[in-house]
């Protein structure tokens, strides 16, 4: 088996801790500071991070293995263990004993690209502090047009990340659903909508402005105004060892919001 560490660099000297036990249990490792499609190579990706680490690593991947991720960050929403508790569930998880499950991406297809995200792709205005004005088509069908700061289209994993702040509904992770939430819409009462994943959520730019279309705060895409963005489930989902109860880390994560 080989597997690839990603690590933030505050956390290195963990990361190399991690080798280090990884080669005392007979597993080839390779440490990466910035993350890239040769991690498709690997069995396995072990991030020594926080969420954003998480995402970072598998951002660029269609196709990703299993990930395990050991917190050093804040919250940990996706993450399994930290540095003092990590070394039995990894061996479980090396020996086959712990479920790998799929968990839903979006998709942002435009005419010229198509970005991937596990939280959200948020439409943006390419001007700070400007509006920008765009029609929201569900299935081919109008459900609204507004002026806004923005848009996000999030996952249900993405649910408790930034379409949370901009006031869109907490979803079950076990759940899998597509949200649109609008980001301080100039009309009050422009509501956050959670949709089945099989509808398709169009996006066109009206006006003058363009907008920026940024996947999980990494990956950004220019929209000039008329032309639109699909989204749909992604056909390449991610792929984690099983979280024991991640709607308890939710839970915990908004009580401690104050």
């Amino acid at each position: 088996m080989k597997a690839a560490i990603v690590y933030k660099l505050s956390s290195e000297k963990i990361a190399i801790e991690v080798r280090e036990f990884l080669n005392s249990n007979n597993v080839e490792a390779e440490m990466f500071r910035y993350p890239s499609s040769v991690l498709e190579r690997y069995d396995m990706i072990i991030t020594v991070g926080g969420d954003g680490t998480v995402l970072r690593s598998i951002h660029h991947l269609r196709t990703p293995p299993p990930v395990f991720s050991i917190n050093t960050g804040r919250i940990g929403i996706l993450t399994h263990a930290t540095p003092e508790n990590y070394r039995e569930s990894l061996i479980r998880a090396l020996k086959g004993e712990t479920e790998v499950e799929e968990i839903m991406r979006v998709s942002g297809k435009s005419r010229s690209a198509e970005l991937f995200a596990l939280n959200e792709i948020a439409i943006l205005s390419a001007s700070p502090a400007r509006l920008i004005e765009f029609e929201v088509n569900v299935d081919g069908v109008l459900l609204d047009s507004m002026r806004a700061d923005g848009a996000i289209i999030s996952t249900s994993t993405g649910s408790t990340a930034y379409a949370l702040s901009a006031g869109g509904a907490i979803v079950d992770p076990e759940l899998d659903a597509i949200s649109f939430t609008p980001v301080s819409p100039f009309r009050t009462g422009s509501k956050s909508w959670v949709l089945s994943p099989e509808r398709v959520i169009e996006i066109k730019i009206r006006g003058d402005r363009d907008a920026v279309a940024v996947a999980d705060g990494i990956t950004s895409l220019r929209l000039s105004p008329g032309s639109s963005m699909f989204f749909r489930r992604s056909d390449h989902p991610a792929r984690f060892y099983k979280f024991e109860s991640r709607i308890v880390k939710i839970i915990e994560k908004i009580r401690n919001l104050k």
